[in-house]
């Protein structure tokens, strides 16, 4: 820049076009600190990237220059060049507001997911001993409708459904807990009884357990551990995840029953390793918070990926944003699942062998 009286110039050298925009605006804006502007000169290369971006076409002008002179450095003046500066502006502009509009919408995405992350995160760090129980213990019903959902069809009768594969992933989720003769139960007997249980006119579900099987464990007892097996059958009755069935009852018996023996069994463990409540819930809640860090970082890397993966879809003449919301809910999804049954597997195996997980979370 250079002053002369009460003229000023400014003459930008060896900048791009979207470089000399943004050095423009912040020259209008702050007026030089108070200088007056007479003359901005600005200097543009024909071979620039923005030209080609953009199909400005220099070619003419090359062609033009090189039958008048060889000297490459003559500049190129005329209103008809200011027009095509002035359109190449505002295409240039339009596109990278394309950019970061697309930029924001991609990261409202993932804003949603975030708070829920977060607020779930804050409510397990600040919530008191009976807000982490209840966490577990959501997580556990979770885990358990998950693999009765896989093998249970309420469309169809319980001899249809897969039964034995059903109590080999409850048996390899809680097998530290369950007791002997929950552990001989047979695929035969479970269906026997749950068609018995198709013919019973009422249930009490307050002490519920099904037909010819075992209790769940007498330390789930008291109105504390009653109403939070309320609070979960409301949830189960009220879940319309649930195919409406005529055997719809029945598979929800089913998850209360299996919920109610994994909770009651954890309960029973927790209270026969004779750590004091409050070591016990300072386990819980770093096992809570813990694994939901562990999955959400793998989460936010996933993310990223496939931000950048769905873009490739717009050649089969889909929306990149819609692809990205609707594989980002199927991965955050799974993620939660991930997250809430690597919960209950280690808080089972933890309270099974404290001597041994004892390092992994103090």
């Amino acid at each position: 820049m250079c002053s002369l009286g009460q003229l000023t110039f400014l003459r930008i050298l060896d900048l791009k076009f979207e470089d000399f925009q943004i050095v423009l605006k912040i020259f209008t804006r702050t007026h030089l600190v108070g200088s007056e502007i007479k003359s901005v000169t600005s200097y543009y290369s024909l071979q620039d990237e923005m030209f080609k971006k953009f199909n400005f076409d220099t070619e003419w002008a090359v062609r033009l220059i090189s039958r008048i002179t060889n000297d490459e450095d003559i500049p190129i003046e005329g209103d008809t060049i200011v027009k095509q500066l002035l359109a190449l502006q505002i295409n240039a502009e339009k596109f990278f507001f394309g950019i970061r509009k697309s930029l924001v919408e991609f990261d409202e995405v993932l804003e949603v997911q975030r708070k829920h992350v977060y607020d779930l995160r804050q409510s397990i760090l600040t919530g008191n001993s009976e807000s982490t129980s209840q966490h577990i213990f959501q997580y556990m019903q979770a885990v358990v409708d998950e693999i009765v959902f896989k093998n249970v069809n309420p469309l169809k009768h319980p001899s249809c459904w897969s039964l034995g594969k059903l109590l080999k992933e409850y048996n390899d989720i809680a097998e530290e807990l369950l007791n002997d003769c929950f552990a001989g139960i047979t695929e035969e007997s479970f269906r026997k009884s749950l068609s018995q249980l198709h013919e019973l006119n009422s249930v009490n579900i307050n002490d519920f357990h099904l037909p010819n099987l075992p209790k769940p464990p007498n330390s789930f007892r008291g109105i504390r551990a009653k109403s939070s097996s309320l609070r979960r059958w409301l949830a189960i009755c009220t879940d319309d995840s649930t195919p409406d069935g005529k055997y719809r009852a029945t598979a929800n018996l089913l998850r209360k029953y299996l919920g109610d023996f994994m909770i009651a069994s954890y309960l029973k463990v927790i209270q026969e390793s004779g750590y004091d409540a409050m070591y016990i819930k300072e386990i819980e809640r770093a096992v809570l918070v813990k694994t939901l860090d562990c999955f959400w970082r793998d989460h936010l890397v996933n993310m990223n990926r496939l931000s950048s993966a769905v873009n490739v879809r717009s050649f089969g003449h889909r929306n990149p944003l819609e692809e990205y919301k609707i594989d980002g809910c199927r991965f955050f999804i799974s993620m939660l699942s991930a997250t809430r049954r690597l919960t209950v597997e280690s808080l089972i195996h933890y309270w099974s062998s404290p001597m041994e997980s004892e390092e992994l979370y103090v």
